[in-house]
């Protein structure tokens, strides 16, 4: 699970924000929503919805996110630079590092993880283990004047039995590269079992975080469904339940003719051509197919394809290409992998527009249906939206609704929580955001003219709202 997320000087964000999935003690609705934490103290959110005018800095939220898991699971190559973005509309964003910090669970435990980065270098790195509200240090990364670095095992490593680190305290020893986070370091140049229990667990972690992009779509969908029968029973259920029309999907695979490997690019011919006899290897294509290659006397070449089957007004089944599909039955089908995944257990997806081509209602369903029936098993949901169908009370708690806006003096984000006003219970807080009341909406209401505004009134008459406090 993930506890909580800070990023400063990158991208729209100035000052340091967070992001915090731990429940306000304050908020008495949806217990039901709630997971406990190993500290026995504070409860972990299932899901937060980030709301925000354009450009006021929600997909910068999650590309810092993104930033961080690929500083960690990709790495950076020598002599390469870091690839971050500092905030630009202040002097002193290019001269300061960009800082990340994350807090997460791992097999019952809470970790603390951040770094320090600028263009070329990372200035600082540390992973501490939270015991009882006390920080046990995992391993600091310190970098002198001379810009030398060296890695600092802390007693987590050196003196617990259970973390079995010892080629890890070896390759804290050899050092790293200036440019590269020692984490990715052990990640490269380490097996699994010789990582030790602790960063291999935190390695599962970031390698198990899933965040998707507006346009993106789950790659291997239909090697995904094919896996397992029950994969493909809960997305014709869900398909049906959605009224999308689609009565079921069906996989398929269809042999490419002799000679097919000359339609490709040649990074992907090169890779065909590497495989060795006797390989398998399943390539993925648009909307979710996947190529198969097989390596034998010669090369076999297949496509598994999705089909969805509709019931003609005969009653007949009709099967149609997935491509055919509307966009939003395709982006609705592509986030099924990840509805499955955080129902089944502890995994976290974040996901950009999760409304993009979804109705209203069928975005709101996706986001119950999660909620229903992953309720207790510490799977979470964070995504971002203009959709102010999840401005709901009866479907979410007041601190799982954030706001993200720009402020105007200083062009910076500004990344807030609704707990943090104080708001009537039967309040409409759908209208109420859209009368920028929380702010975080495009300041485009005094451009409308004083006919509209009057129409506007008698069809919505004011609400009282308490201020922040």
């Amino acid at each position: 699970m993930l506890l909580s997320f800070s990023v400063s000087n990158f991208r729209s964000f100035w000052d340091q924000q967070t992001l915090s999935m731990i429940a306000s003690p304050r908020q008495p609705d949806h217990q039901e929503h709630l997971t406990e934490l190993p500290d026995g103290e504070n409860k972990a959110l299932p899901i937060a919805a980030i709301y925000g005018a354009n450009g006021a800095g929600k997909s910068n939220l999650v590309k810092a996110l993104s930033y961080l898991q690929k500083l960690v699971i990709t790495g950076t190559e020598p002599k390469k630079s870091t690839g971050r973005t500092p905030f630009l509309l202040n002097k002193e964003g290019q001269s300061q590092p960009s800082e990340f910090s994350i807090q997460f669970v791992v097999s019952g435990e809470i970790y603390s993880f951040g770094c320090r980065v600028r263009d070329a270098v990372i200035d600082a790195e540390w992973l501490v283990l939270v015991v009882n509200g006390s920080e046990q240090i995992v391993y600091e990364r310190i970098t002198d004047s001379n810009g030398d670095v060296r890695i600092e095992p802390g007693p987590v490593l050196t003196e617990n039995a259970l973390a079995d680190s010892v080629k890890v305290i070896a390759l804290a020893k050899v050092g790293v590269l200036e440019n590269q986070l020692f984490l990715h370091a052990v990640l490269s140049n380490l097996k699994e079992q010789d990582q030790g229990s602790v960063l291999s667990g935190v390695l599962r972690w970031f390698s198990k975080l899933v965040i998707v992009e507006p346009h993106s779509q789950f790659q291997r969908l239909a090697g995904w469904l094919d896996q397992e029968p029950s994969r493909l029973r809960f997305a014709d259920d869900f398909l049906r339940k959605a009224a999308t029309g689609v009565d079921r999907l069906i996989i398929g695979t269809v042999a490419l003719e002799n000679g097919v490997l000359g339609n490709f690019a040649p990074e992907l011919q090169s890779k065909i051509e590497a495989m060795g006899p006797g390989d398998v290897a399943s390539i993925p294509q648009a909307n979710g197919t996947e190529m198969i290659v097989e390596k034998g006397e010669g090369t076999v070449v297949k496509l598994r394809t999705i089909k969805a089957a509709h019931t003609s007004t005969e009653g007949k089944p009709v099967e149609f290409p997935f491509s055919e599909e509307s966009d939003g039955t395709q982006r609705i089908t592509h986030l099924l992998p990840a509805l499955y995944a955080i129902c089944e257990g502890d995994a976290v997806f974040v996901i950009d527009e999760i409304d993009r081509s979804l109705h209203p209602l069928l975005a709101k369903w996706f986001v119950r249906s999660f909620l229903k029936e992953g309720q207790g098993k510490g799977g979470q949901l964070i995504f971002t939206t203009h959709d102010t169908a999840f401005l709901d009370l009866s479907l979410l708690r007041r601190d799982e609704i954030w706001f993200a806006d720009k402020l105007q003096n200083a062009g910076a984000t500004d990344l807030y929580s609704l707990s943090d006003y104080k708001v009537r219970t039967d309040l409409r807080i759908d209208k109420a955001y859209l009368e920028g009341r929380f702010n975080a909406v495009p300041p485009i209401g005094n451009e409308f003219p004083e006919w509209v505004g009057k129409i506007m009134n008698e069809l919505h008459p004011q609400d009282t709202l308490t201020e922040a406090v």
